[in-house]
């Protein structure tokens, strides 16, 4: 078996591997921290190796949503499905907390979108806790999540990238795992199936 792939660190200490010092990186604005964020999301992508002028162009031009699905590998059903919910929170908390910072942010229905993350959050984070019905009760949560940031950072900024890392792991698990529950286990994929359609379009 591979060995698990590491999680991307997009923190202000992994600038410094791009050659920043710690003062260097506490005396930058947000919109440069992002720039060299973004920059480490991609790093050793082929995409930027070989089509550098294309890269900087569209890539380096708008914000990234990125969600690690590296980590949807967990039994059973509904805490595997719990878990594809953890990857978008963890994505929709870390623009929560870069919001404030931004600038050039539209004012439109900013905030009517800033509160629907928010209430989605809080729903998703109160489902946690009923782990036995999670897959029954919250089998459209993961698409809810999706959704409130998607609108959210379009609203914000615009346009986005969407990075999906090793969106191919829910669908391996989800496909292997010998779930007992059959009926549960169709729920869970055909979320999955939906997710991805949603994503993509």
């Amino acid at each position: 078996m591979a060995p698990e792939k590491p999680h991307l660190d997009t923190s202000d200490s992994a600038i410094e591997e791009l050659g920043r010092s710690a003062e260097q990186i506490r005396q930058m604005d947000v919109a440069t921290k992002c720039r060299l964020k973004r920059t480490l999301l991609f790093k050793d992508s082929l995409l930027k190796e070989k089509h550098r002028a294309f890269f900087d162009e569209h890539f380096m031009n708008h914000p990234v949503i990125h969600i690690s699905f590296s980590v949807c590998k967990r039994t059973p059903a509904s805490v595997f499905l719990a878990s594809i919910c953890d990857a978008i929170a963890t994505a929709a908390n870390n623009w929560l907390k870069q919001y404030p910072l931004i600038e050039g942010v539209k004012v439109g229905n900013t905030n009517i979108y800033l509160q629907t993350l928010q209430k989605t959050l809080t729903i998703y984070n109160d489902a946690r806790y009923d782990a036995k019905e999670f897959a029954s009760k919250y089998a459209s949560l993961p698409m809810q999540l999706f959704i409130s940031l998607s609108e959210f950072v379009g609203e914000c900024i615009g346009k986005y990238i969407l990075l999906l890392d090793e969106y191919d792991v829910p669908f391996i698990h989800s496909h292997l795992e010998s779930w007992s529950d059959k009926k549960e286990k169709k729920e869970v994929q055909s979320s999955l199936k939906v997710l991805i359609q949603i994503m993509f379009k």
